[in-house]
């Protein structure tokens, strides 16, 4: 179970089947975007990508981003919601889907196609939304792994622009450790009105209007191999009123930064690393935090987590460790992230079928946007290039237990 999002007043879902090894009695399903209507309902399928391929593979692999957004004009009473989804698309095509607030009905919009490389599936990652400050329209943005789209609201729905904004292309982005060609926008935020992408171990700065453009901001100083680079960038709040960035440079040797928009200025917030090792007696690897972003909950951020030990380090007591997995820790834990920047470390200790406590990570969270729930929910599990089935699964538990020391 790969995202979460909150859609007018319901509980959506976006799972995948990369890695996933079906019996014959259960076929060969696609994607998925799951709807939750209440707290203690039923999950329905509420939009299946049941596209095939000629040799009869479904064509969707994984819903890769999932995200509702809402658009506003002078001539509308209301915000519009909209509810936007992206795939792997198997044929290398990155489209955006976009569900219709008053049918419920799904719509694709195509908007680049490039041919997956043996090691990579090109691919919409995250979405964004702003409102520019000098236009003053509502903007969509889709981060592809070739450059960031556009849309803005029209006639009901969103009009996308099949020319990128920005173009990885003319950027001359620097080789970083292990992203390769597998280069991709990681999140979009929006501090102090203004938007920003996350693009490999880079952050780029929207400057608005009519004809808008991207600076660079941001380039991790501390380089190491990594698969995506920074991940889950959130604004949070700072002194004086302003907001910083704050995100997740994933990999080995990761840590948590702290940018300022001024000057583009970075602190480490949290040493992954050594606050794992310390928590858990041993010596981690490769860490990812905030998969796709950071979840505010009762006043704190929340970050999903997983982490590597290698075959010399010590097997932490009480902890599952998959050495066939290259030492995975599978455990399923998150951080907290309080306002004053103080991080805790806690565990999801529940049990589901096939897969016991060894849900992997957290790959998703979200605040209930259930009336008067009070609860979080999480999401996860990642194959990590090992055969899998029925691994997908959500969980909840109330805001103070999700919070509790």
């Amino acid at each position: 179970m790969r995202v979460l999002a909150a859609h007018q007043g319901r509980l959506f879902a976006g799972n995948g089947y990369w890695e996933d090894q079906p019996g014959w009695w259960d076929g060969s399903p696609g994607a998925q975007i799951l709807v939750l209507d209440r707290p203690g309902g039923i999950w329905a399928v509420d939009h299946d990508f049941d596209a095939r391929l000629p040799d009869g593979r479904r064509r969707h692999l994984a819903v890769s981003a999932l995200r509702s957004v809402a658009f506003r004009t002078s001539a509308l009473r209301q915000p519009v919601p909209i509810l936007l989804a992206s795939t792997w698309d198997l044929t290398g095509t990155r489209s955006v889907f976009m569900r219709d607030a008053a049918t419920g009905q799904w719509s694709e919009s195509a908007l680049a196609h490039s041919p997956p490389t043996k090691d990579f599936l090109p691919q919409i990652r995250c979405f964004g939304q702003h409102r520019d400050a000098v236009t003053g329209a509502d903007l969509a943005s889709a981060g592809d792994s070739g450059g960031i789209f556009r849309a803005a609201f029209d006639n009901g729905s969103l009009r996308w622009d099949p020319v990128p904004e920005l173009a990885f292309a003319a950027l001359n982005i620097p080789p970083m450790p292990g992203i390769g060609d597998r280069l991709r926008v990681g999140a979009f935020a929006e501090a102090n009105g203004v938007l920003y992408a996350s693009i490999g171990q880079q952050i780029y700065q929207r400057g608005d209007g009519p004809t808008p453009s991207w600076r660079l901001l941001y380039t991790n100083p501390r380089q190491h191999v990594t698969e995506t680079g920074l991940r889950g960038m959130t604004a949070v709040a700072a002194s004086g009123g302003r907001e910083m960035l704050l995100a997740v440079a994933e990999g080995y040797q990761a840590r948590i930064v702290r940018i300022d928009p001024a000057d583009g200025s970075e602190t480490t917030e949290l040493d992954l690393d050594g606050f794992l090792n310390r928590a858990w007696g041993t010596k981690v690897s490769f860490v990812i935090a905030a998969y796709n972003d950071m979840a505010p909950a009762g006043g704190a951020l929340l970050l999903g987590l997983e982490a590597f030990i290698p075959p010399r380090a010590p097997r932490p007591p009480g902890h599952t460790v998959l050495d066939v997995v290259h030492g995975l820790e599978a455990g399923a834990w998150y951080l907290i992230r309080d306002k004053a920047g103080r991080y805790r470390l806690r565990q999801i200790e529940v049990e589901f079928p096939r897969l016991g406590h060894s849900l992997v990570s957290v790959r998703a969270i979200l605040a209930s946007p259930f009336p008067g729930d009070g609860a979080v929910y999480f999401a996860g599990y990642d194959a990590n290039y090992t055969p899998i089935h029925n691994s997908a699964w959500i969980t909840r538990a109330a805001t103070s237990v999700a919070l509790a020391e």
